[in-house]
């Protein structure tokens, strides 16, 4: 399996943005680009059969698929999507359900996540396409009877939307719970994604992929051919899976940290505050401090900031919990005061944040310290 690179995503941005002629790539491409474009396609299958390969005993029978096919080019002379995908439920791939791997057309990542079909399979005769949308339909049904009645899958699904994925709906961005109605109603374009970059060395690499996909797995098991009866699981992560998810949220939150310390400097600059060693960002430094952030306030008094960030909207009634340590609740009891909480919502697209006022929270014990 071999990386999906910085250029390659470069590389598909530029030849989506042109105009074709005659549905032929070659009118406005040269012949090296057009070798690249095969070796992205190539790079794009093996990613989809070696996961296919992976959760095949656990989820499957996956069949794979890349895409374009044959003709790269849409009716309207620009380059189709291209992608790749694992899929089961179906033998027609847009009526089934995928795991599919999507390179953007205008920004430099890639979309991966959990699909259902788009229906557009435009060969087909009626009775044929009647066939395909009742399955897809039957799809649709049985994933969302699942996660209505299954709490662990419930709880699993929930979860995917601390880690930057999104739900939508015929191009609708949804809540998750409105994400499983939307299904039970009319699975057709609907999915769950998240936005996948390069890294600083400009590749994408494997653990990568492999924790976002380890995240949307499970989800197949709560679908499957209309012949076949499957009983719903979640498989456990690997260590490496393990390892990546906890990175996955120490990434969220330091983007959310960087966008406060941010806000800070420009509230700092406005209000004419010249003193370059504020804010500081000591949660680089330390966990010990029960804070991120040290700045100050309107009256140049010292402010501690813990931060508190999700990837989920302000709507969504999952951002409206956090995790809070006992050292970091004993510290704000002893800084009163000086003490402020900022919870930061969508940090991964359009970050907002605001102030939690800690009177007013409720607050769950969860574990115990044990000493022996």
């Amino acid at each position: 399996m071999e990386h999906i690179t910085s250029e390659d995503l470069e590389l598909i941005n530029d030849l989506s943005s042109r105009s074709y002629s005659g549905l032929s790539m070659s009118s406005k491409s040269t012949e090296e680009e057009r070798n690249q474009f095969k070796a992205i396609k190539n790079k794009l299958k093996g990613i989809a059969n070696f996961f296919a390969d992976k959760y095949n005993l656990a989820y499957g029978p996956f069949k794979t698929n890349v895409s374009p096919e044959a003709n790269p080019m849409t009716r309207g002379n620009t380059l189709n999507h291209t992608w790749s995908t694992l899929f089961k439920g179906s033998t027609n791939k847009q009526y089934a359900a995928q795991i599919s791997f999507v390179m953007h057309k205008k920004e430099p990542y890639l979309d991966v996540g959990f699909y259902f079909g788009r229906s557009s399979a435009h060969s087909l005769d009626d009775e044929q396409r009647a066939e395909f949308e009742s399955q897809l339909s039957n799809l649709g049904h049985s994933l969302s009877n699942t996660l209505v009645n299954n709490k662990e899958f419930q709880m699993k699904y929930h979860s995917l939307f601390d880690f930057g994925f999104t739900a939508y709906s015929n191009n609708k961005k949804l809540k998750p719970d409105e994400w499983i109605s939307a299904i039970q109603q009319n699975p057709e374009n609907s999915q769950i994604v998240a936005k996948v970059y390069s890294n600083n060395f400009g590749v994408i690499e494997k653990s990568t992929l492999g924790f976002y996909v380890s995240q949307i797995a499970f989800l197949m098991s709560a679908v499957g051919d209309t012949n076949t009866t499957s009983v719903p699981i979640i498989k456990p992560l690997t260590p490496e899976e393990s390892a990546k998810k906890a990175e996955r949220l120490a990434e969220i939150g330091n983007k959310g940290e960087l966008f406060i310390m941010a806000s800070e400097r420009s509230k700092l600059q406005k209000l004419g505050f010249k003193r370059s060693n504020y804010p500081k960002h000591v949660a680089l430094e330390s966990t010990a401090y029960g804070y991120d952030i040290i700045s100050l306030d309107d009256n140049r008094e010292e402010i501690f900031i813990e931060v508190k960030s999700t990837a989920r909207s302000t709507e969504d009634r999952g951002s409206k919990q956090f995790f809070m340590s006992a050292h970091e609740h004993k510290v704000s009891e002893l800084n009163k005061s000086r003490y402020r909480l900022y919870r930061v919502y969508e940090v991964e697209n359009t970050p907002s944040f605001e102030e939690i006022d800690l009177k007013n929270i409720e607050r769950e014990a969860d574990g115990y310290i044990c000493k022996y």
